[in-house]
């Protein structure tokens, strides 16, 4: 099993960041109230669910890249621009609204920010590969 998710390594990681994010929105819409009450104050239902609709959106995205032979490299470095630009404003919401924020929130944030990173470094690790068995 390693071999093969070793093997397809970007394919692999795009389809589970596809997967996780179809299941994120799915949580999301179902708890939305429960989570933002977890996050802050200001994480009210609507914004919940807006990062839940987003949460859809990414996750089909992800799931149709990673449903092709050999994944797009203009696709897979969307996806690790998406992924760049979720880490930097998680790290500016936790350094300019953490007043707003319960210290689980800030907790989930960092969380789900190193998540984030260590995809768009497999992303990364993924592409290169691609790249260099294309070439051999």
């Amino acid at each position: 099993m390693f071999a093969s998710l070793n093997r397809n390594l970007l394919k692999s990681i795009m389809l589970f960041d596809g997967v996780f994010s179809v299941a994120t929105a799915f949580g999301l819409f179902a708890f939305s109230g429960p989570i933002g009450t977890l996050v802050g104050p200001h994480a009210t239902p609507a914004i919940v669910n807006g990062f839940a609709a987003f949460f859809v959106l990414w996750g089909a995205f992800h799931l149709a890249v990673g449903r092709q032979e050999r994944p797009s490299p203009a696709a897979v470095r969307v996806g690790i621009a998406g992924d760049a630009l979720w880490i930097l404003g998680s790290i500016a919401v936790l350094l300019l609204a953490r007043d707003g924020l319960t210290l689980t929130g800030i907790g989930l944030i960092a969380v789900a920010a190193v998540a984030v990173a260590d995809i768009l470094l497999l992303k990364q690790i993924g592409l290169g590969r691609q790249q260099r068995a294309a070439l051999a």
